[in-house]
């Protein structure tokens, strides 16, 4: 039976804090999908709401801005050909009928609209990286006017654990991470309705939802900035009931996670709607 979205991260891996670094293949460096009208009109509207609180950029960023819009613009026509095509300055998406102007005075910002996933670049300032543009419309724990410009150790301060557990493998990791050699990761979590962004979701009321983050980090060679990729895919919780071991898994890893880690996942302020899947699989 296929799984009711393409990854469910916590049966590999149930542990919340962790790299999970693997490589990436090239060639799904973006994975189109028919949600894509779904993400364009969702960005569209957020930005109208949020304005610079979800696209932010420096203007010193804007030739890895023009980087990353090339490379992906690139990409998607050469390995997405069933989605994509360019027609001179523009791309258009057979999903939805969607066109960005890949030469656009927001680079990051156009080319975002072309893909479902959020798109963050960090540049080395002596020993850090700091965030210097971000098209962020579906953030779960943080806000960009709160993180941008900031280095990794700030962006990271509030995760409980990040600085003693993961920061000093981070930056090395950052340090040697080669054009040839992207990652990928993935998060997950959980949360009340379906909402992208829940900076704005609020006391969130509705069904639990399971909420995976596929993420990439790449090298841009010219620039050599990093890109950061998020595409966030959302699922009921009750449709992981088809997949063998996945609640009682989940319950387990929501279980094991440390207090502090937990409050900032928000576990702790979905207990109630957990109580019935203890029930049933307890």
């Amino acid at each position: 039976m296929p799984l009711p979205i393409p990854y469910l991260p916590h049966l590999r891996n149930p542990t919340v804090l962790s790299m999970g670094l693997a490589p990436l293949n090239a060639h799904t460096w973006i994975e189109p999908d028919d949600a894509l009208p779904r993400f364009f009109q969702h960005k569209q509207a957020v930005r109208s709401r949020l304005g610079s609180r979800v696209f932010r950029a420096l203007p010193a960023s804007l030739p890895a801005q023009r980087e990353t819009s090339q490379l992906l613009a690139a990409h998607l026509e050469r390995d997405h050909p069933g989605f994509y095509r360019r027609d001179g300055a523009f791309l258009h998406s057979a999903a939805g009928a969607i066109s960005v102007d890949a030469q656009s005075a927001e680079p990051l910002w156009a080319i975002s609209l072309a893909v479902a996933d959020d798109l963050l670049l960090l540049q080395q300032r002596d020993d850090e990286y700091l965030l210097t543009a971000a098209s962020l419309c579906s953030p779960s724990h943080w806000r960009l006017e709160e993180k941008f410009e900031q280095p990794l150790t700030a962006i990271h301060d509030d995760v409980p654990g990040f600085a003693h557990a993961l920061q000093p493998r981070v930056n090395r990791f950052l340090q040697h991470l080669h054009p040839e050699h992207p990652v990928v990761r993935f998060n997950w979590g959980l949360q009340c309705g379906d909402a992208l962004c829940v900076r704005e979701n609020g006391a969130a009321t509705g069904p639990l939802h399971y909420r995976c983050e596929r993420q990439s980090l790449c090298r841009l060679p010219n620039t050599a900035a990093i890109l950061f990729t998020i595409r966030v895919y959302l699922c009921p919780l009750a449709a992981l009931a088809s997949v063998a071991d996945a609640i009682p898994s989940l319950l387990q890893a929501v279980d094991a996670c440390p207090t502090e880690l937990a409050v900032y996942k928000g576990f702790d302020r979905i207990e109630r709607e957990l109580a019935s899947y203890r029930s049933a699989y307890g």
